[in-house]
Formats: structure tokens, C-alpha cells, sequence
């Protein structure tokens, strides 16, 4: 099981590049920023990408990305050389989060919205493209629905091989269709964010996604899915030993405040982590 911290893009630069410090010191394995301009909750916001390029020169060997990028939000050529940049900064490390966007207020103030299937289908087509420019080794020509461009050049190539990994955060049934078919992890949504629920509802919730995302895959040679959950630190020590024995691959400290996660992130390290590397 690999282990993770979320913080959130409304936190200070400075509380983010602290925590993100001590989970690499720590031994963390992967940190995730939320990706957002503007939500319900607080409109304060750093931009995601440009705080992980920060933090790629900030720490050695945690991995980065957010959760998760509405990836429809950008231009996804110009999505895909922001993500190559930090895979460049960071030696390797970089992870693109996966979803499709929900926040209407945010896209009409900073971007375009498009109902919901329109926003799945250009997702769609969105990584397909970011893919065929991460992989090409030539000029990238694209004629989609929803995306055209052409003689693109993408140079250089993001460093990890084959390229940096997709993990998708979204639960309807496109979208784990499309994580089957193109991810390399999963987090959990909004949806499923907050305190925690009754544990039985959030059990059951879980446990239909793992069986969906670890049934047989269209994906020919590529690895299994990293499935994942999140919780405070109190909520991840009632939970682990029931979804270790679910088959989840990783836990994720999440919904701590800001001037508590460094020490929680300490305990998680010192307290939950060892036990489980063990096994």
C-alpha cells in the first residue's frame, strides 16, 4: 500500500510548500494539491500547477499532482506541456489527477462550461490528445470533435515512461470506463469527500468502485489500477485494516486544517505508515 497527503489550493503558498516539505521528509510516497480557481466553499485559490513546479524543486522524491484537474478547465495541449514542465522540474514525479469538471461558476468565469456529457466527451478526446503528445516523436497533428491543432512539437518529452500517470477522480459510470481504459490510479471525488459517513454506506460506496476498477481491463499490458481512499488521521485509523482487506493500493491523509497538517502528516508517518509497509 503506498501513502499520500491532499491539500487544499486555498491554503498560502507557504502552508502548502511546509507540509509538502515535511511528506517528503517523511517518507511519503505522492502529495496532491486540489485544483480549482474558484469553489462554493472559498473563491482563494493558488494556481495548482505552477505550486507543483515549485514544489518539484522544493523536495527530492515525493511524488506530484493534483486532485484533480478538470481537465476540460485548459487547453489540454497547453495542459500537456504544463504537466511535461513539472515531470521536467521534478525528475519524474509528476501525476495528472483526472476529472471532468463540476463547478459551473468557476468554468463560466474562467473558461467555457458544456453540460455534462459534452464534458465527459472532451475529456475523452482531451487525454487522448495529451497523450499523442507526450508519446509522438514528431510534429502532432489532431483533428477531434471538440480539439484541433497542427504541427504541434512537445519538447521535451515528460521523463517518466512511458509517460506521467492519469489518475482519475470521478465515480459515474463513463468516467470508470475511461479509468479503466486509460488510468494509472484512482482518487476519490467530491462526492465521497467530508466527514465521515455512516461507515457502512461508505463501505458499500467503495467497495462497488474497487470491484468495478479491478475487474478485467481493456487496457493490453499496462498495470493494474492504483485504487485509493482518503481520510482525517482518526478516520484513516478506524478505516485501514478494512480497506487493506478490500484491496485498496493507497491511503490518502486528507481534510486536516492547514496549520495542523504538518503534525498530522508526522503522526500518519511515525504512528499508522510503518505497519502496514511491512506487510
Amino acid at each position: 500500500m503506498d501513502f499520500g497527503v491532499v491539500v487544499s489550493r486555498s491554503w498560502s503558498a507557504k502552508q502548502i510548500v511546509e507540509s509538502a516539505k515535511v511528506a517528503d521528509e517523511v517518507g511519503l510516497d505522492f502529495l496532491l494539491i486540489t485544483d480549482h480557481y474558484m469553489t462554493p466553499r472559498s473563491n482563494q485559490s493558488v494556481d495548482s500547477w505552477t505550486m507543483l513546479a515549485a514544489l518539484a524543486v522544493k523536495t527530492e522524491m515525493i511524488q506530484l499532482g493534483t486532485c484533480v484537474t478538470p481537465i476540460t478547465f485548459r487547453p489540454p495541449q497547453m495542459l500537456a506541456k504544463i504537466v511535461a514542465t513539472v515531470d521536467q522540474l521534478s525528475n519524474g514525479r509528476a501525476i495528472l489527477g483526472v476529472g471532468a469538471g463540476w463547478n459551473k461558476q468557476e468554468f463560466v468565469a474562467y473558461s467555457s462550461w458544456d453540460d455534462v456529457k459534452v464534458r465527459v466527451a472532451k475529456t475523452r478526446e482531451a487525454i487522448e490528445l495529451i497523450l499523442k503528445l507526450w508519446l509522438s516523436k514528431g510534429p502532432v497533428d489532431f483533428d477531434g470533435k471538440y480539439y484541433r491543432i497542427t504541427g504541434a512539437i512537445l519538447e521535451p518529452k515528460p521523463i517518466r515512461e512511458p509517460h506521467p500517470p492519469l489518475w482519475f477522480g470521478a465515480g459515474g459510470p463513463y468516467m470508470l470506463k475511461l479509468t479503466k481504459r486509460y488510468g494509472d490510479g484512482w482518487v476519490p471525488p467530491p462526492v465521497l469527500e467530508g466527514p465521515l459517513l455512516d461507515p457502512r454506506v461508505l463501505a458499500e460506496t467503495y467497495r462497488t468502485i474497487i470491484k468495478t476498477l479491478k475487474a478485467d481491463s481493456t487496457r493490453d499490458g499496462k498495470r493494474p489500477i492504483k485504487v485509493t481512499f482518503n481520510g482525517t488521521l482518526k478516520e484513516l485509523r478506524q478505516m485501514l485494516p478494512e480497506f487493506e482487506e478490500m484491496g485498496f493500493d493507497g491511503a490518502i491523509l486528507a481534510r486536516e486544517p492547514p496549520e495542523e497538517m504538518q503534525h498530522a502528516i508526522r503522526l500518519f508517518a511515525k504512528e499508522i505508515i510503518p505497519s502496514y509497509r511491512q506487510r
